[in-house]
C-alpha cells in the first residue's frame, strides 16, 4: 500500500492550501499596510488643516498716556476656523521683588477672561484691547495711571510689566487645543521671572 505523504493527491491539496493561507496573509499585510497609511494621511491632513491660535507680542508698553494700552490680536494662521476660543490673560505692573505665579488661573489668581466670537476665521485677525493694571482679589481691576514716578521706577527696573495667558480652543475636527503666552517690559524682572515666562511660551501637539 502506497504511504499517504507520497500521494499526489495529497500533495496537491497540500499546495493549494499553502497557497491559499500565503495569499491569505498577503492581503492582510496589504489591508494593515492600507489601514496604517490612512491614519497616517488623516492626521496630516488634520495637521494640514486645522486652526492655529497666536497672539503676538505687543510691540511696546506706552507709558506716555492715562493708562497703559496692551494691543495685539488673536489671529488664526491655520486654514480652517478656531471655535470656543477662551483666552484668560493677565496684564499688571509688578514690583521687582514679586514673582508673579506665571499661567497660574486658578481661584485666588485675579485675571481677564476675554471671549472670541463664536468662530475665528484664517486671516481675519481678532482685535485685542485691554490696560495693563492690578488685578483685585476680590475680582475686577484697578487701572494703573502711568505717572513719573512709574515711569522712573519702570526705567530704574524697581517696577516692570508682565502680559501673559493662555488661549484654549477647538478646531473643526472638534480636537482641543491651546497657545501660550508671555512678555515683559523693563530691566526690573528678575532672573527667576524671566525664565518663568520664557519657559510658559508653548503650544499642544493635540491630533485627537
Amino acid at each position: 500500500m502506497a504511504k499517504t505523504e507520497n500521494n499526489p493527491k495529497n500533495l496537491l491539496e497540500d499546495k493549494i492550501f499553502d497557497t491559499a493561507a500565503a495569499a491569505l496573509f498577503i492581503s492582510i499585510l496589504a489591508l494593515v499596510a492600507y489601514f496604517w497609511q490612512g491614519c497616517i494621511m488623516r492626521k496630516a491632513m488634520r495637521v494640514d488643516q486645522r486652526a492655529w491660535i497666536s497672539i503676538p507680542f505687543p510691540n511696546s508698553f506706552p507709558l506716555n498716556g492715562t493708562s497703559i494700552p496692551v494691543v495685539t490680536q488673536i489671529i488664526n494662521s491655520g486654514k480652517t476656523p478656531a471655535k470656543g476660543l477662551l483666552v484668560d490673560v493677565i496684564a499688571s505692573v509688578f514690583t521687582k521683588e514679586d514673582r508673579p505665579a506665571v499661567g497660574d488661573f486658578s481661584i485666588g489668581h485675579p485675571h481677564e477672561r476675554l471671549h472670541a466670537p463664536g468662530v475665528v476665521f484664517p486671516r481675519d485677525p481678532v482685535p485685542v484691547n485691554i490696560s495693563a493694571g492690578t488685578y483685585l482679589a476680590e475680582g475686577g481691576e484697578k487701572a494703573t495711571v502711568p505717572d513719573d514716578a512709574l515711569r522712573q521706577d519702570i526705567a530704574g527696573g524697581k517696577r516692570f510689566i508682565l502680559f501673559f495667558g493662555r488661549a484654549t480652543y477647538h478646531d473643526v475636527f472638534g480636537v482641543e487645543h491651546y497657545t501660550q503666552f508671555c512678555t515683559g517690559a523693563s530691566v526690573g524682572i528678575s532672573s527667576d521671572t524671566l525664565k518663568d515666562c520664557l519657559s510658559y511660551n508653548d503650544v499642544d501637539t493635540n491630533e485627537e
